[in-house]
């Protein structure tokens, strides 16, 4: 049997659209400030009201003292709406002609008025004491009138003013909504399309500015992924398959294959799998931006553990590494991925040397700078940005057989972009030319300490 939960209060006093919640707040404002007015405004009448009433019992109470001290001066002067009632006291009546000014004569005196009973007294010269007894029936009257009155205008406008701005809220939302919409069209097979821009220069066409802006970085970095994720595995492919290929040669015929020297060769294409799945692992977490434990590492020791004498090329040509590093270049990072920096940029420059490589490190204005220099034949200028590209062979040199999947440069760029530093192709300084490459990265007395994971 199901459950039927009653609706929560809450879910129905919150209003769950952005619409519906600023008309909500509006109608809350505008009912508040109405009744608060209302309410002010009819105090105001009330007081304004029963002090005329009683400056009306007033007038009368002090023509009822001149007519009783002069009888013929006033004869119309009893005449009002308020009844009057005098009494004469046994002190001097004083002078009849000053009667007429008794509101402002000094002797003139008001008791305090009780509205409760609706009654206003008034003594003269304590000759006469008057007391006039107020009606406050037409204030009461006229004080419902004006509250029934407000009441229904409240309301009224309340709902006119909840009315004007869901209306406008909604004219507003229109291009959103239209947005909205034509993004929950795309999908990863079509992030090329693009927003269209709202005319005029207001938030709303900002917005879409910044989607269109989005949607861009998006592109590129899927066009990247889906670049690097078909290289991967086109590399992945050609050693398994080579592998599979002499594993299915060796077993169909079994008794005339040299299976030690088999296992050895299925050995080297397991390492050269192995060793681009690190790289490509690398890579990930670098993207990533998890570099690792940061410490102080000691730049020039790491660049002089890779001085040496008649190392051999893939090709088989003798190349001298030397390194001029003195003293200490101390930058932050992580010690591993930077002896894997470094030695990605002196194995590629060994790899084109005729057979010298020269690597220089020192401080300078708050940075330390390593170069890697080669006598090769160099870098074209308009590929010295392309070598750094993921998977990318310039020349037969750079094969798979000859070492190397196109990863190493790219995999030092990251490290160096992870470690707040640069790694660029410059121009040869040697006049014979060959590649020369440059890492500029902050000394560990102007880098910022590194923050806590």
């Amino acid at each position: 049997m199901p459950v039927i939960r009653p609706p929560r209060i809450a879910g129905l006093l919150r209003p769950r659209t952005l619409r519906a919640r600023a008309t909500a707040a509006v109608a809350a404002a505008l009912a508040l400030a109405l009744v608060t007015a209302a309410a002010v405004f009819l105090a105001t009448m009330r007081t304004d009201l029963t002090r005329t009433a009683h400056e009306e019992a007033r007038k009368q109470a002090v023509s009822v003292v001149v007519l009783e001290a002069d009888p013929g001066s006033a004869p119309d002067a009893s005449r009002g709406s308020t009844p009057v009632e005098s009494t004469p006291a046994a002190v001097d009546t004083g002078d009849p002609a000053s009667a007429a000014r008794l509101a402002d004569h000094p002797g003139s005196r008001r008791a305090p008025v009780d509205d409760s009973a609706g009654e206003a007294e008034v003594s003269a010269h304590d000759g006469y004491r008057v007391t006039a007894r107020v009606d406050l029936g037409p204030v009461g009257q006229t004080l419902r009138t004006m509250t029934l009155w407000a009441v229904p205008l409240t309301l009224a406008l309340v709902l006119i003013g909840a009315w004007l701005t869901w209306t406008a809220v909604g004219r507003v939302l229109v291009p959103v909504e239209a947005l909205r919409r034509e993004v929950s069209e795309i999908t990863a097979t079509d992030l090329h399309r693009r927003l269209a821009v709202p005319k005029g220069r207001d938030e709303i066409g900002r917005l879409a500015v910044e989607l269109n802006s989005t949607l861009e970085r998006f592109d590129r970095a899927v066009g990247r992924l889906r670049t690097f994720t078909g290289d991967a595995s086109h590399e992945l492919r050609s050693p398994l398959t080579t592998l599979r290929t002499r594993l299915e040669f060796a077993l169909a015929r079994p008794a005339r294959t040299d299976w030690p020297r088999t296992a050895a060769r299925a050995l080297e294409d397991t390492e050269q799998i192995q060793e681009l799945v690190e790289d490509l692992l690398l890579l990930a977490r670098l993207d990533a931006h998890r570099p690792g434990r940061e410490a102080e590492v000691d730049l020039a020791a790491l660049a002089r553990a890779h001085a040496c004498t008649g190392v051999r090329s893939p090709v088989g040509t003798p190349v001298t590494v030397s390194v001029d590093a003195p003293g200490r270049a101390a930058v932050l990072g992580t010690a591993s991925h930077l002896n894997r920096l470094i030695t990605n940029l002196v194995g590629n420059a060994c790899r084109h040397a005729r057979g010298t490589v020269r690597v220089s490190v020192a401080p300078h204005a708050g940075r330390v700078t390593l170069e890697v220099a080669d006598d090769g034949p160099g870098i074209a200028a308009a590929d010295r940005e392309r070598v750094f590209e993921r998977f990318t062979r310039l020349d037969a040199a750079r094969s798979r057989d000859a070492g190397g999947a196109g990863l190493g440069l790219a995999i030092a760029r990251a490290i160096a972009a992870a470690h707040r530093g640069t790694l660029t192709a410059e121009e040869p300084s040697a006049p014979a030319g060959g590649a020369r490459f440059v890492l500029s990265l902050p000394a560990v007395d102007e880098t910022p300490a590194p923050r806590s994971a």
